[in-house]
Parts: C-alpha cells; sequence; structure tokens
C-alpha cells in the first residue's frame, strides 16, 4: 500500500494557514510528517503556528507572508515550493462576513472573487500544469455548506463557495484517472474564531458546531474518494433529508429563514 507521502510528497501547502480550519489541515499533515508551507498575512498568528509545528512534531515550515487576493503573489508561492517535493495544496483562505448584500463596498465584492476565486482557480491551475508526468498530487479546496444553496446575508460568500465546489467537483472527473485527487469540502458551521466572531442566535433549530481538528482529518481521510466531501454525519444527514425530502424551493425557503433568525438581529435599525 501506498505511503501519505509517497502519495502526496513529503511537503504539504496550506493557504490561510495562521489559524482556524487553517491551523489544523497543518497540523493534520504535520501529524502524518510532511513539512509544511504556510501562507497567510497575519504575521504573529502564522508565526505562532510555524513555531508550534516545528516544536510539537519536528518538522520544517517555510512561512509566507502573502495576502492572497493578490494574484500576482501565485509567482512568490511556486518560487517557495521549488525544489521541494509538495504535491498537495489545501486552499483554506476566504473572505465571508455575514451581512447584508448592500452593505458591502465595491472593493469588497471584489475581494471576495480576487481571495476566494482567482487565487485558487489559478494556483490549482499552475500547480498541475507544473507537476512531473506520471506523478500523485493532492488539491482539497474549501467550500461551505452556505454555497449548496443561495443564503441571505451571505450571498456573496455562498456564491464564491459554489464555484468552489464546482471546480473541485468537475476537476475530480478530469484528474482523478491521472493520479490527482481534487476534493471539495463543503464545511458546516466550524468552531473557529472566524465562525465565533460572527455572534449567531439560536433558536429552535440549532446548526451542529463541528471542531476544526475532525474536519482536517476526516477531510485528509476522504481525499481521493470523492470530489465532493460534507463533514460530520449531522451535516450529511440533514443535507440528505432536506434536499430528498423537500423541494429546493422549500429547502431554500428553510435555510434562509434559519439564516435570518440567527444573525437578522445584527442588523436591525
Amino acid at each position: 500500500m501506498i505511503s501519505w507521502k509517497e502519495k502526496y510528497g513529503t511537503w504539504g501547502l496550506v493557504a490561510g494557514a495562521a489559524e482556524g480550519l487553517g491551523k489544523a489541515f497543518s497540523e493534520s499533515l504535520a501529524k502524518r510528517g510532511m513539512h509544511v508551507i504556510l501562507i497567510d498575512k497575519i504575521e504573529d498568528k502564522l508565526y505562532a503556528t510555524a513555531n508550534h509545528l516545528e516544536i510539537q512534531y519536528g518538522i520544517q515550515t517555510k512561512k509566507l507572508l502573502l495576502d492572497l487576493s493578490v494574484v500576482s503573489n501565485i509567482s512568490k508561492i511556486f518560487e517557495s515550493m521549488q525544489d521541494l517535493d509538495c504535491r498537495l495544496i489545501v486552499y483554506n483562505a476566504a473572505y465571508g462576513p455575514v451581512k447584508p448584500f448592500l452593505n458591502n463596498s465595491s472593493e469588497e465584492l471584489d475581494y471576495y472573487i480576487d481571495l476566494n476565486n482567482r487565487m485558487p482557480i489559478h494556483l490549482i491551475f499552475h500547480f498541475i500544469q507544473n507537476l512531473p508526468e506520471a506523478t500523485s498530487a493532492g488539491v482539497i479546496l474549501l467550500s461551505s455548506l452556505a454555497g449548496l444553496f443561495g443564503t441571505n446575508l451571505v450571498a456573496p460568500y455562498g456564491a464564491t463557495k459554489a464555484f468552489n465546489y464546482n471546480l473541485a467537483e468537475g476537476l475530480y472527473h478530469e484528474f482523478h484517472s491521472k493520479g490527482i485527487d481534487i476534493l471539495a469540502c463543503c464545511a458546516g458551521a466550524t468552531d473557529t474564531p472566524n465562525f465565533c466572531a460572527t455572534q449567531p442566535k439560536y433558536g429552535f433549530i440549532k446548526p451542529s458546531v463541528t471542531s476544526p481538528h475532525f474536519v482536517a482529518e476526516s477531510t485528509l481521510k476522504n481525499l481521493g474518494k470523492k470530489g465532493l466531501y460534507i463533514p460530520g454525519f449531522s451535516n450529511r444527514l440533514t443535507y440528505a433529508l432536506i434536499t430528498r425530502l423537500l423541494s429546493r424551493k422549500a429547502a431554500s425557503r428553510l435555510i434562509n429563514k434559519t439564516m435570518k433568525n440567527m444573525y437578522g438581529y445584527r442588523f436591525i435599525h
């Protein structure tokens, strides 16, 4: 049986690695003995995560302090990978505040697309294009359950996440037979600093909140098995029930009502 490092290399790259899910993925790779290239723009947390991984797991890290919404920074990413056996990338970086659509500025609308879509599609393209022939590799794109239905208060974010899971699912079928595993992780509510900062107000329906370490571990275990993965039994069950028992219109109405109940209180004037 081929080992993890034989299949995906001795180095992994995590974009958006300083905290939350990115930090959890970095730790999961380090547990597998992989060295990690960590990319983020939050300097103190980036260096703290790198130091933790080096001390805890005895691995090497490379730290790239970059704004991933600037696509020209892609050259710096590939410079960092030069001469390294890096055949696994995890793209976790994302912008997704909870707020009414018209509360976004024009610059923010561009930022959603640049960070959530433009950078990962170019990164994946150049990554696969530059792989040696007949080489196995892996790509994980962090999507979201918010991308499976159009959802109020996160409409631009959800739209970009729908782009990501469609991209990953299509590329999975295009490249799986060539030994390149591509997976979209459609995570639900996850106990990360960004999610906690949204301050949801729960009513009768309370979404299951998953640990970032569980999301990272279970996603890595499903890499190569499918193109789309929803972490957490309750998330998969909820998705299956609402899509099989309800029409899309009814399911969308329920999801949007739940979202408004969780966050609408923040926007009452």
